[in-house]
């Protein structure tokens, strides 16, 4: 258990104090407490999730799990994942859901969760939450390549982060093969542009010739029509746009129209060039 996590969960509030049964899991362990959900964790560099219960008589538990994820990046990629709306003031940003409440904050991300939302345990849950956002790191922000995304026309809440194939399938279905060679040193974001059907991703590979290989691959199995110009319609309204920029490559999936495709991809590729990214060595 990381000293820090431990020291930031108080042992009573409310007269809902916590129990013995104070359990931590590591990647291997995860399965034992959350079953198929456990490979989201470990598409980030997981490290430990500690999990705490406070109890009150003739009163639903709460419960307090407190996840390492390694890195301010991963947390917010994990927050992200199944994100639906996002507030400010716990933490780098929370989700608040009934009874249910998580928030992301440097390395770690944090749920507490009743199974019975009532007004007294909804408060609790939230005071319990800022309490604990007050006590852990405080440093750490929101990746790099989210920031980077354009702002305009951005459906609210759609940004995720991640690394692997398998996440990229979940929120935008690609391939069965990974033709993007996505892998734990890769960071991609995702996101979606009005009208709500136009989707844009942002790949930064550890070398420019890995997004070399990697864009070649994707034009060659998925966008072979497009080998010349890198844009092309491949469904009725859907264009689909393919570049790449030093160590980055860019797509947008199931745009309106051939210029609305390659608009956001340029708009994504001056982010990375006012950033002093994707020049210099990494072409």
């Amino acid at each position: 258990m990381a000293t820090e996590a431990a020291r930031a969960v108080p042992n009573e509030i409310l007269d809902w104090k916590v129990t013995d049964t104070v359990e931590t899991y590591d990647r291997e362990s995860i399965f034992d407490y959350i079953n198929g959900a456990g490979e989201v964790y470990r598409s980030y560099a997981f490290r430990d999730v500690t999990v705490w219960r406070f109890s009150k008589p003739d009163a639903p538990d709460i419960t307090v799990e407190i996840f390492d994820m390694g890195s301010p990046d991963d947390a917010y990629g994990v927050f992200s994942h199944t994100r639906e709306s996002e507030e400010s003031g716990i933490g780098g940003g929370y989700e608040q859901r009934g009874s249910v409440l998580c928030f992301w904050q440097n390395r770690y991300y944090v749920c507490l969760a009743a199974y019975e939302s009532t007004d007294d345990v909804r408060q609790v849950v939230t005071m319990l939450a800022r309490i604990i956002a007050q006590k852990l790191p405080q440093s750490g922000g929101i990746p790099n390549l989210i920031g980077l995304l354009p702002q305009e026309g951005m459906v609210e809440h759609t940004q995720r982060f991640f690394h692997i194939h398998a996440s990229l399938n979940y929120h935008y279905y690609l391939a069965e093969q990974n033709i993007l060679r996505l892998s734990d040193s890769t960071n991609a974001v995702l996101a979606v542009y009005e009208p709500g059907t136009t989707w844009l991703l942002c790949v930064e590979y550890p070398s420019a010739q890995e997004a070399e290989e990697a864009h070649g691959s994707f034009v060659e199995n998925y966008l072979p029509e497009a080998a010349e110009t890198g844009v092309a319609m491949v469904d009725v309204d859907k264009w689909v746009s393919a570049s790449k920029l030093g160590r980055y490559v860019v797509i947008t999936f199931d745009a309106v129209s051939r210029a609305r495709s390659t608009k956001l991809a340029d708009a994504m590729k001056i982010s990375l060039i006012d950033a002093n990214l994707g020049t210099g060595n990494d072409q």
